[in-house]
């Protein structure tokens, strides 16, 4: 069984205002570091983590991989995880 997601019910959803909110708590909130504290940014700390080890490298690219799945074609993913659980 394919899932189904129907824009209208989620655009009439609490999540969207959730992640509206969250989205521009993040935008003001690096907004507010980029002008105050220089170089303090979220991606300063980030970073260096991903230039200390190549596997990092990996689990980001596959992070990538997942979110614009998990966005872009819902159905596909869900697909996936019955294939993937055997269901």
């Amino acid at each position: 069984m394919t899932p189904t997601h129907d824009w209208d019910t989620w655009m009439s959803g609490g999540w969207r205002w959730f992640w509206v909110a969250w989205f521009a708590a993040f935008v003001v909130a690096e907004t507010i570091t980029l002008w105050r504290y220089p170089g303090q940014e979220l991606t300063a700390h980030i970073r260096p983590l991903f230039n200390s080890h190549p596997l990092s490298w990996y689990l980001l690219l596959g992070l990538w991989l997942w979110m614009g799945v998990h966005f872009l074609a819902p159905a596909q993913e869900g697909r996936f995880l019955q294939w993937l659980t055997l269901r």
